[in-house]
């Protein structure tokens, strides 16, 4: 990439970092006003810590992923939700599981693990990329379907859980042939090691 190309990238970095510092705090106070509206487990409280559970982990990946490719360190850097991430482990580590764990637990269905998750989403997020415009596909779910040797059923049904599969995922950084190249590389590993049926096309 040419200076240029990276001054550029990092200034869509950095606007992306302060939205994203912003709503992580929204989605921490949320999950607080949940808790103490009602301590038990409901289904708006874990819908609601997953999502935080999810900006936090963008923030970490964002912030570690800047420095390294880019060797620049994003500000204002994430004391807060650090602070909260160093909470939740010190109950971890004594034994003691925070409601910020249990609550985000899933009830029901087989929950994807995070690398299937990651590899998944790339899919998703490359179909939305076409039908936004940003890359040109004729057939885009078709395409995904070939990358990943799926089903046609198995690519609605990741659409339909596009807010699960792709949250946390740090796809802003990556430019529309990079996301194209991300998908292709998550597609080949996911069909070696999925749980994908034979591509029916």
């Amino acid at each position: 990439m040419t200076d240029h190309g990276q001054d550029r990238r990092l200034v869509e970095i950095r606007a992306t970092w302060s939205a994203l510092l912003e709503a992580e705090e929204t989605a921490f106070q949320k999950c607080c006003d949940l808790d103490h509206e009602n301590h038990e487990k409901t289904k708006q409280k874990s819908e609601a810590v997953r999502h935080w559970w999810g900006l936090a982990n963008e923030i970490l990946w964002m912030f570690t992923r800047t420095r390294m490719q880019y060797n620049h360190e994003l500000q204002p850097f994430p004391a807060f939700t650090l602070g909260r991430l160093a909470n939740v482990s010190e109950d971890i580590s004594n034994g003691i599981i925070p409601s910020f764990v249990e609550d985000a637990r899933r009830g029901r269905g087989r929950p994807m693990f995070s690398g299937e998750r990651k590899h998944i989403a790339y899919g998703v997020l490359y179909i939305e990329a076409v039908r936004s415009g940003e890359i040109e596909d004729r057939s885009p779910n078709l395409t995904v379907r070939r990358a990943y040797n799926v089903t046609a059923r198995a690519v609605q049904g990741w659409m339909k859980r596009r807010e699960e599969i792709c949250l946390g995922v740090p796809f802003r950084q990556l430019s529309p042939e990079e996301l194209k190249k991300k998908m292709l590389e998550c597609g080949e590993v996911y069909s070696n090691i999925g749980r994908g049926a034979p591509s029916d096309n």
